[in-house]
């Protein structure tokens, strides 16, 4: 048909010219136009098909993308979440059973709760002493909402919750107080008391006794179970094959959070390992799996050098310790002192720590702190201070032991739990109506 139309168009055309009219003209033009209509709407309708296909594979490719957003705004959707929505309805069925067997005792005056993860146990008739060690979350919240999405937010509420419905508290430290409980959740700086930890000694796992030479042969079962515990290292490869006993390392003994600060520790060390060669490996107890320190230590290619040590037994944590030329904690932030500064120094090893205010409440001599500490918040002070400490260590740790002996030794955790329970009836007195006249 299209062949027929051409032809009668160029006969028109000859006409035209034979006619020289201008009627004619306007004529063939009107019909030529009629013609390419046809062709016009193909065109167009071409490029329109074209234009949707690309939308449509724009929209195929981001589609996830969108439905992932969405899906992150209805965390009870995820598959993942869902093991913790049960576990969460569970907790609340079985606290709701706490809750009313507790009541049904008659002969408790007061209940103690260690940590302030159960809002419900304010429900308890009787006087409750809620335990807070801390809220890190609110110190670090970009980084716990990174690893921990809504179970973390849920298990913020859930602590938030518990705190708001308290009465009575008690907690580890003056800045934990001060900083967490009264400035931020308002709580009465009355209703809060500080119970300071007791030292934690780890000698006793690794102590053998019954031989010619004890400490001999002490130091000898640490060394078996030094390498025990590094071959638990993440690097599997390289741990199951490491039979080296009389390796030089540095100790950091910690979960990898946000708070606990190890990036700066690895960025230390590796300048102290490059530039300065020291031949120190470092050991850790946290999860090689732990996003920011594999992909550090892959890029800067230290799998072999920064080993970590997961799951540690007690005796292991200890023969680490012993073995260790220096104890390293960087934290930002803790609910007490930390345990390393007593643990390190009661297997005889020296210990440097973050300048944080929990652990200047408990180390108040200032000679101390300007040997045991450093500023955590800076990688180059923190390595000067540890390549300080390797060539100073018996001046540190005997300085350092004898604060532990005439000072932090004369605490124990019999005295921590007899502040406890001096609590616990004091509450109960309080709440017991007034006796008759």
């Amino acid at each position: 048909m299209y062949p027929a139309a051409i032809a009668h168009a160029e006969w028109l055309k000859e006409r035209i010219a034979s006619a020289r009219s201008f009627p004619a003209l306007f004529g063939w033009l009107a019909y030529s136009a009629l013609l390419a209509l046809p062709a016009a709407v193909g065109l167009l309708a071409l490029r329109l098909i074209r234009k949707t296909a690309r939308i449509t594979f724009r929209g195929i490719k981001q589609a996830p993308r969108r439905i992932w957003r969405v899906l992150k705004r209805l965390p009870i959707a995820l598959p993942s979440n869902i093991p913790f929505r049960l576990y969460e309805g569970m907790l609340a069925r079985e606290t709701a059973l706490m809750i009313e067997a507790g009541n049904a005792e008659g002969d408790i005056a007061a209940w103690y709760t260690p940590a302030a993860f159960w809002p419900n146990v304010n429900k308890l008739k009787v006087p409750v002493l809620t335990c807070v060690p801390d809220v890190v979350m609110t110190e670090f919240p970009a980084g716990f909402s990174e690893i921990g999405g809504e179970p973390m937010f849920h298990s913020y509420q859930t602590v938030a919750s518990t705190i708001r419905a308290s009465k009575n508290f008690v907690t580890y430290s003056e800045h934990i107080k001060r900083d967490t409980l009264v400035q931020r959740f308002g709580i009465d700086p009355m209703a809060v008391r500080i119970v300071h930890h007791a030292p934690n000694d780890l000698s006793g796992p690794i102590k053998i006794t019954g031989f010619p030479d004890n400490e001999a042969t002490s130091r000898t079962y640490a060394k078996s179970l030094l390498l025990g515990a590094i071959r638990k290292a993440s690097n599997v490869s390289y741990g199951s094959t490491f039979g080296n006993p009389e390796v030089k390392f540095l100790f950091y003994a910690s979960q990898f959070r946000p708070s606990k600060n190890v990036m700066t520790l690895l960025r230390a060390y590796e300048w102290l390992l490059r530039k300065r060669r020291i031949g120190h490996k470092l050991l850790l107890t946290g999860r090689g799996d732990y996003g920011s320190v594999k992909a550090f230590l892959d890029e800067r290619k230290l799998g072999a050098d920064v080993l970590c040590l997961h799951a540690l037994t007690e005796p292991e944590l200890a023969a680490c310790y012993s073995l260790a030329d220096l104890a390293v904690n960087p934290s930002l932030s803790e609910g007490g002192m930390p345990f390393t500064f007593t643990e390190a120094l009661s297997v005889g090893t020296p210990v440097i720590m973050g300048d944080i205010e929990v652990t200047r409440e408990i180390l108040t001599d200032p000679a101390l702190c300007e040997s045991s500490l450093f500023d955590p918040y800076d990688w180059r002070a923190l390595a000067d201070k540890i390549e300080w400490a390797l060539k100073h260590t018996d001046d540190l740790y005997t300085q350092q032991r004898r604060y532990y002996d005439d000072v932090l030794s004369k605490r124990s955790w019999h005295d921590v739990v007899d502040e406890h329970i001096a609590i616990l009836d004091e509450i109960s007195m309080r709440a017991r109506p007034p006796v008759p006249a």
